[in-house]
């Protein structure tokens, strides 16, 4: 219960709890097991040689449905191990010496994923203690490995593409089909919420075999104006100011993430907004038309500072505190992690450069919450074999539904 926290944090004379959070789907281990649907389980991957899938007996079967060879825990003593073991931790760490030493690893290896902190850190140390040595790099070497697209990885992506702007071209029908009652609108003689429309988008989203991972940010007015805002359910659906839907649903088999955001405007324009939005989308067709394969992400980010420093927002590389202008870095690449690598940042550790094959996406920004405007534009693009990308959205980007 939470109200014991604070007595376990007083027993242990703890000031504080830092708990992170990461994304869903352990996507290092559904990468290299393509797709596993196992809850436990190991794959060992020896260089120059396939996986190997190590499973608990109750899913042997779902193992094997990879086609990757498979074993038991069982096959490595696994049951004496965990009786004679003084702990969890050295349990652990005797278990994987003895099947690293069996498949035939040497003398050095990596652990990688989405890891219980506590546990592998124990375990690492563990296996130091038997002579192996165990890299401790900064980054993930199968998510690494996980940034550049097979083709079949590719044609996942596109299909969760397809189906998303479905969606989103749901929430334009209703729009469209609305009509303006004084501050409000109005659909099928009710007034219309951004609840309505976010149900309108779970809905769509179970419906074309995906999942919503997170809540899909639907905001308007000041919300807009603040990017991660998920919008208030209950807030009335208001003429003349901007609607930024950012959905980024995974599709329920495969795992593979899409990511798009529309900004629209339903009624009038205001003047203002329309500026806005033209200034954000010559920024993304700036970035588009320059994205070529061999470059660093990150000079794309400073290609789109200058211009929105030029036009007189402030970016956070001229105040990297700001809450308005454009407040956040121009994309990411997208797979079975909807945030993942190549990353735009300008961080002098970011040495992300795009590749051919990746999934990424470009998406600047302006924000003005205390003026109730937000306008954000996306695509997911693939950089294909002329090292140029290719978007892989087919909607319109204007502000009208």
């Amino acid at each position: 219960m939470l109200s014991d926290l604070d007595r376990l944090m007083r027993e242990r004379e703890l000031d504080a709890l830092i708990v992170p959070m990461h994304e869903a789907l352990h996507p290092s281990f559904r990468w290299i097991t393509r797709g596993a649907k196992v809850t436990r389980g190991y794959a060992i991957k020896l260089t120059g040689r396939d996986p190997i899938l190590i499973s608990y007996p109750m899913e042997r079967d779902e193992a094997a449905a990879t086609g990757l060879a498979t074993r038991l825990i069982h096959d490595f003593g696994y049951d004496a191990i965990f009786k004679s073991a003084p702990n969890g931790i050295a349990a652990y760490a005797d278990f994987f010496d003895v099947v690293l030493r069996e498949l035939g690893a040497e003398s050095s290896l990596a652990i990688v994923g989405n890891l219980p902190f506590p546990l592998y850190l124990g375990i690492a140390e563990g296996l130091e203690t038997k002579s192996w040595r165990v890299w401790r790099g900064s980054d993930d070497l199968v998510q690494l490995a996980r940034k550049r697209k097979e083709p079949w990885e590719i044609a996942a992506i596109r299909s969760v593409g397809e189906r998303t702007e479905q969606v989103v071209d749901r929430v334009r029908e209703v729009l469209r089909s609305s009509t303006i009652d004084g501050d409000h609108l109005v659909h099928d003689g009710r007034t219309l919420t951004l609840g309505d429309l976010k149900r309108l988008v779970s809905r769509e989203i179970s419906r074309l075999g995906m999942l919503e991972d997170h809540d899909t940010i639907l905001s308007q007015g000041r919300d807009a104006g603040i990017p991660h805002s998920r919008g208030d359910a209950d807030a009335i659906v208001r003429p003349g100011v901007p609607i930024v839907l950012d959905i980024f649903p995974a599709d329920r088999e495969s795992g593979y993430f899409f990511d798009l955001t529309r900004t629209f405007c339903a009624g009038p324009i205001p003047e203002e907004l329309r500026r806005i939005h033209a200034d954000v989308l010559e920024a993304f067709e700036l970035a588009r038309e320059s994205m070529r394969a061999g470059t660093l992400a990150s000079s794309y980010q400073t290609l789109v500072c200058d211009f929105f420093e030029q036009r007189g927002y402030a970016t956070t590389r001229s105040n990297p505190a700001t809450l308005e202008g454009y407040v956040h870095s121009l994309g990411h690449g997208v797979g079975l992690d909807v945030h993942e690598k190549p990353f735009f940042g300008l961080a002098a550790t970011n040495r992300d450069e795009i590749e051919i094959g990746d999934i990424v996406t470009i998406e600047p920004g302006l924000y003005f919450p205390d003026r109730e405007l937000g306008v954000r534009i996306e695509d997911t693009l693939v950089v294909g074999e002329d090292g140029r990308v290719e978007t892989l959205c087919r909607s319109s980007r204007g502000l009208n539904p």
